[in-house]
């Protein structure tokens, strides 16, 4: 039985109807995309760029491109695509939207790291992508799936302002600690409260089967496509283990190259793994590369801990 009552969790899952613009978006991500202009030569690069560093504004965005309205032909499920199917004008009005839409301020440690960890998950999953092409996996997409993977602690954070400080008592250390902390302290977890909202968005099944699965280590397969979602999964889990390492501590990137190798080795998969989705020394190659991108993203953002 979770902190949290019945009756409150009921409650919390209600709001799971809600509409996704009730989620908060960075202020930074609001401003920049305001001060562009259409005339611009670089205004979709540009507009991508900000979508990338914000997992409330993607989650919109991806959602508008796949809506009715804008009937794509096949499911859209990068951003540079979404960009290029919503169109200038659509986006000029998403803006506009967006100025009068909730802001996201970090008020403690738990919150500014979920952002980091979104970003560092995101880099680090289009990396492992790049750096496996026999998966036959498009880094754009795999960057997506790391981005939006946590949206559903987005969501515990914007409905129970006091539950990550109370997970993060729980002093946990991995992906399942963390689940594990979650149903302890709220009675449900963030992968499958991601998921729902990912379905009612009518978000593409890959991304939501990523983010409903992205907890999942003994992922059933039967047929090709859910294969495909299995490695997919599989890339940013290895992400997620990977930045939680760098999370709780960036010195790691100090350790010889053999030692961080041993490290990712033992602490980037999970036991049930039959094999790595790339080796322990391609990931060590390219660990300071990932979290240098990650840390030049998080320093666009402005984003700090609000102080009185």
């Amino acid at each position: 039985m979770g902190d949290q009552s019945n009756s409150e969790q009921e409650q919390l899952l209600k709001e799971i109807n809600i509409s996704v613009d009730e989620l908060p978006l960075l202020p930074s991500a609001i401003s920049k995309l305001m001060a562009l202009s259409i005339s611009d030569t670089q205004y979709f690069e540009k507009v991508q760029h900000l979508t990338e560093q914000d997992p409330t504004f993607a989650i919109r965005l991806i959602k508008l491109a796949n809506s009715v309205k804008n009937a794509p032909v096949a499911q859209i499920t990068s951003l540079k695509h979404a960009v290029a199917r919503v169109g200038t004008r659509q986006i000029k009005g998403l803006a506009t939207t967006f100025a009068v839409t909730n802001v996201f301020v970090p008020t403690h440690k738990s919150e500014l790291d979920l952002w980091v960890h979104s970003i560092q998950v995101a880099v680090a999953s289009q990396s492992i992508a790049r750096m496996s092409p026999h998966l036959n996996i498009n880094p754009e997409q795999a960057y997506l799936c790391g981005l939006l993977h946590d949206i559903g602690r987005f969501i515990l954070f914007s409905k129970i302002s006091d539950g990550p400080i109370r997970i993060d008592e729980k002093n946990w250390e991995s992906p399942e600690n963390l689940i594990e902390a979650e149903q302890e302290v709220c009675g449900l977890d963030h992968a499958k409260l991601g998921g729902d909202a990912a379905r009612k968005w009518d978000l593409p099944s890959m991304i939501t089967n990523v983010i409903s699965n992205h907890h999942n280590y003994s992922y059933l397969t039967t047929t090709q496509l859910e294969k495909k979602e299995a490695e997919f999964v599989r890339v940013v889990q290895m992400a997620d283990y990977f930045s939680m390492l760098l999370l709780k501590d960036p010195n790691i990137l100090s350790l010889e190259p053999k030692e961080l190798q041993q490290l990712i080795a033992e602490k980037c998969k999970h036991p049930s793994w039959d094999t790595l989705p790339i080796s322990a020394l391609l990931l060590q190659n390219e660990a300071q590369n990932i979290y240098d991108t990650a840390s030049q993203i998080v320093a666009g953002l402005d984003i700090c801990l609000e102080t009185e």
